[in-house]
C-alpha cells in the first residue's frame, strides 16, 4: 500500500450522538478505498478503547490506530505512548487548580474528572471514566498522558499562552474554541503519522486545530468543520463528501 488515509472521529467520522457523519456511504467510501488500497488510519483525541470499538462495529479493519491526539499507537497491536514529565505535570496540575475551569486526566487506558461531566457532552462508546478528588497521586503513579482543559474560549486563550511560555517538555493545543489538551512536547497527529509512514502519501481529513499538524504535512488534506480552513488542501461539508472527491481524483491520476 503507497496510499494512507488518517481521519479523525468527533465532528469528522462521528457526530455528537456517535453517528457516523454519512452513514452508509462514509462507511461503503471508506471500503472502497481499502479496496483501492489505501490503509485506513484513525486519528483521535479519544482513548484507544473508542478506536476499537469503531473499528470492530463497522468492520474497518484498521490495523493502526492514534489516539490522544498522537499521544498513543496502537500499530498491529503493539502500543506505545509518550508520557508527560512527572514533574512538570505535577507544577501544572497545581496551576490549573487555580482556574476556573473544568480539568481532566487522561492516562493510558482511563479518563479521570473531579466530577460527572455536563450530559450534553459527547460520550465514550466504553465508558472507562473515574472520578477522583485529587489527581496528584495519579500523576506520580500512573502512565499520564494529558490534561484536557475545559471553559470560556478567553480562559482557556490564557492558559494555553502561560502553559507554552513557562513548561519545556509539553504543549497546549486548543481541540475546540472551549477546549485545550496539554501534552509532551512534539506530540501531535502530524508527527506520529509521518513517523508511521514516511515513505507513503498521506491524505488527512479533520475538523479542528488538532488536525491541522496532519494537515501540514499530508499531501492532500480535507477539511470538514465549520468555515474554510486555509491549512486544508480542500474543504467540505462533511466526510462522505471528502471521500467521494478522493476517489474522483485517484480516477483522475
Amino acid at each position: 500500500m503507497d496510499k494512507v488515509l488518517c481521519f479523525d472521529l468527533d465532528g469528522t467520522l462521528i457526530n455528537g450522538k456517535n453517528e457516523i457523519i454519512g452513514g452508509e456511504d462514509t462507511l461503503k467510501g471508506l471500503k472502497n478505498l481499502q479496496d483501492r488500497g489505501y490503509e485506513l488510519v484513525i486519528t483521535t483525541g479519544r482513548l484507544e478503547h473508542d478506536i476499537y470499538h469503531i473499528n470492530k462495529k463497522h468492520h474497518l479493519n484498521i490495523n493502526v490506530a492514534v489516539s490522544q491526539n498522537g499521544a498513543v499507537v496502537n500499530k498491529n497491536k503493539e502500543l506505545s505512548a509518550k508520557l508527560l514529565d512527572k514533574k512538570e505535570a505535577i507544577n501544572i496540575y497545581k496551576y490549573l487548580k487555580t482556574k476556573d475551569l473544568r480539568v481532566e486526566l487522561n492516562t493510558v487506558s482511563n479518563r479521570y474528572w473531579h466530577d460527572d461531566r455536563d450530559p450534553d457532552f459527547p460520550k465514550e462508546y466504553y465508558d472507562s471514566s473515574n472520578i477522583k478528588e485529587d489527581f496528584s497521586d495519579i500523576i506520580k503513579y500512573q502512565p499520564t498522558i494529558l490534561f484536557l482543559v475545559i471553559g470560556e474560549k478567553e480562559k482557556i486563550k490564557e492558559v494555553q499562552d502561560f502553559i507554552n511560555s513557562n513548561y519545556n517538555k509539553v504543549e497546549a493545543v486548543r481541540t475546540s474554541e472551549g477546549s485545550l489538551e496539554i501534552l509532551a512536547k512534539g506530540v501531535s497527529k502530524g508527527t506520529i503519522v509521518k513517523k508511521l509512514f514516511p515513505d507513503k502519501e498521506i491524505i488527512s481529513i479533520g475538523d479542528s486545530e488538532n488536525d491541522f499538524s496532519l494537515f501540514e504535512l499530508s499531501n492532500r488534506s480535507y477539511y470538514v468543520g465549520q468555515g474554510d480552513c486555509s491549512k486544508a488542501s480542500y474543504n467540505f461539508n462533511t466526510i462522505d463528501k471528502a471521500i467521494k472527491h478522493i476517489i474522483k481524483e485517484d480516477k483522475n491520476e
